[in-house]
């Protein structure tokens, strides 16, 4: 195997980065050594590491510090934490830094490997992104319709990524903001709004690229410290979008799309109107969704049955105003929106995202 990715190994220990260096070099990644913290920033400062393996203990700037300042200076490096522990806090610590993953002692070989390749993969996907990104900001002014043809299929691209990444073979994103939509319509909101609506609901999952594996494919319940970091999911969706100017509003909506509206739910336990109306609107068709679909651990129920369950959460998860509404849409007409989406494909992303020049969310 011949590639020219190259991986930076950060380690205080010199038999680990000779151990790891070999590991890779076998499948034919170019490997860098660092001894520490500083060293490994001022080597980023004049080449750009396709991974980074990164220790989390060590002597002159510990791996925390080192993610900070290399978040600090605009590193896009894919970072993979190693660490001879898995204390919570500092899992939860690497997380909200954005690292990708975590490689603890001892090491296991295919472990290593299959790391290593999934974090440059997605160090190329953050970069190919951010070039659609910078392409799309070069021409906000003319909004062109081919450019809005490259920014619905970067979209489509990362949504369909996600679903099929957490096995979602029904299109569960594509459901939700098409459900998300028509109950936003019938509470006669504005179309600036829908666009936010719309966009909040496709990407609600963004931030889930940055939890692990071992815990977003678990097939098993969830202990309490894996959960604490799949609660995170929300604040990493809206960090990875908040700075980008028309996603700004929706980014929102990522953020609060788990809150409840008796001040329940996370990450931050606010409630009533401190929610923004989209994610009241999506909860809602959220648990639509995941009630009448299917998973390992329960079968679907009906659009009726549904309904009234979710009904009778008024107040206490749900916005009893938006409630209402829900309540007068017939289960039928959920049933057939499903029923098209799963019929027809996913055609309609192109046309719900907002109008350039009208900013309108086109529908058909």
């Amino acid at each position: 195997m011949s590639n020219n990715k190259q991986i930076l190994i950060v380690d205080d220990e010199e038999s680990i980065r000779i151990l790891l260096k070999n590991i890779l070099s076998n499948k034919g990644y170019k490997c860098d050594l660092a001894s520490g913290g500083n060293e490994c920033i001022e080597k980023c400062k004049t080449t750009e590491y396709d991974l980074i393996l990164l220790d989390i203990y060590m002597p002159d700037l510990n791996g925390l510090e080192t993610m900070q300042k290399l978040k600090a200076n605009n590193i896009d490096s894919s970072i993979v934490v190693i660490s001879a522990s898995r204390d919570i806090d500092n899992v939860k610590s690497a997380l909200k830094q954005g690292t990708y993953d975590f490689l603890f002692k001892p090491f296991v070989i295919k472990e290593i490997e299959t790391t290593a390749e999934r974090g440059i993969e997605r160090t190329k996907l953050i970069r190919e992104n951010k070039f659609y990104q910078q392409q799309l900001e070069k021409k906000v002014i003319e909004q062109t319709s081919e450019l809005m043809d490259l920014y619905a299929g970067t979209l489509e691209v990362m949504v369909l990524a996600l679903d099929l990444r957490e096995q979602e073979t029904g299109y569960h994103s594509y459901r939700v903001t098409e459900y998300s939509l028509m109950l936003a319509r019938n509470l006669k909101l504005s179309h600036e709004e829908l666009s936010i609506i719309v966009k909040g609901a496709l990407l609600h999952d963004i931030g889930k690229i940055g939890i692990p594996d071992s815990i977003l494919l678990k097939n098993e319940e969830l202990t309490t410290s894996e959960w604490e970091i799949m609660k995170t999911h929300p604040q990493l969706g809206y960090n990875i979008l908040k700075k980008i100017n028309f996603l700004e509003e929706s980014a929102k909506i990522i953020l609060t799309h788990h809150e409840r509206y008796d001040g329940k739910g996370y990450p931050n336990g606010i409630s009533g109107t401190e929610i923004p109306i989209g994610s009241r609107i999506f909860s809602i068709v959220d648990a639509l969704d995941a009630m009448t679909s299917n998973r390992i651990y329960r079968r679907a129920v009906g659009f009726e049955e549904a309904k009234q369950r979710i009904i009778d959460s008024s107040e206490t998860q749900f916005d009893p105003e938006v409630i209402e509404s829900f309540a007068q849409i017939p289960e039928t007409d959920w049933a057939n929106l499903r029923n098209r989406i799963e019929t027809s494909g996913i055609t309609f992303l192109k046309n719900i995202l907002f109008n350039a020049n009208k900013n309108a969310v086109y529908y058909n």
